[in-house]
C-alpha cells in the first residue's frame, strides 16, 4: 500500500509541471505554425499557398500579424483578455478554414484508362469535386453492399 502512494506521489511531481507547461508551449506551438505558414504563403509555390490570390495572402498575412502581436511577449491564455482570446481564436480558425478552402480548389488531374480499352484519358477536377466523387462512389458500394450488379431487395 505504502508503494502505491509513492508511485502516486511521483506521478503527481511529474504530471503537474507538465499541465503547466502544456499551457507554455500552445503560444510556442502558434508561433511555430504561423512561421511555417507564412514562409509557405510568401514563397506561394506549393499547394495550399499556390492556390491564393495576391489579395488572399496580403489578408492571411495581415491576420497573421495580428495574432502574432497579441500573443507577443505572452507564455499563456491567462495573459490575454476574453477579447483577445477571442480575437486569436477566431483570427486563427480564419487563417485555417482560408487554407482548407484554398486546398480544396486546387487543380487535380489524374490518367485513367477508359472502361474497356487501353486508351488513357485525362481528368481533371478540383480536390473537392475529387474528393466528393470518392464519398459517393464508397456511399454507393457501401449501400449496395459491394456488389454493383445485384439487384436490391
Amino acid at each position: 500500500m505504502r508503494v502505491g502512494f509513492k508511485a502516486l506521489v511521483l506521478v503527481l511531481a511529474f504530471a503537474i509541471p507538465a499541465l503547466a507547461s502544456a499551457e507554455e508551449l500552445k503560444f510556442e506551438a502558434i508561433r511555430a505554425q504561423q512561421a511555417t505558414i507564412r514562409a509557405g504563403v510568401e514563397a506561394h509555390s506549393a499547394a495550399p499557398y499556390k492556390e491564393l490570390s495576391a489579395p488572399e495572402r496580403a489578408e492571411l498575412l495581415a491576420r497573421q500579424a495580428t495574432v502574432l502581436e497579441l500573443i507577443n511577449g505572452k507564455q499563456s491564455e491567462n495573459e490575454l483578455t476574453d477579447q483577445q482570446r477571442t480575437e486569436v481564436s477566431t483570427t486563427l480558425a480564419w487563417i485555417d478554414a482560408k487554407l482548407k478552402e484554398a486546398q480544396d480548389d486546387r487543380m487535380v488531374c489524374e490518367r485513367r484508362t477508359v472502361l474497356g480499352s487501353n486508351r488513357k484519358e485525362r481528368v481533371c477536377m478540383t480536390a473537392a469535386q475529387m474528393r466528393a466523387a470518392r464519398e459517393a462512389a464508397r456511399e454507393l458500394m457501401d449501400r449496395s453492399g459491394g456488389c454493383m450488379d445485384c439487384k436490391a431487395n
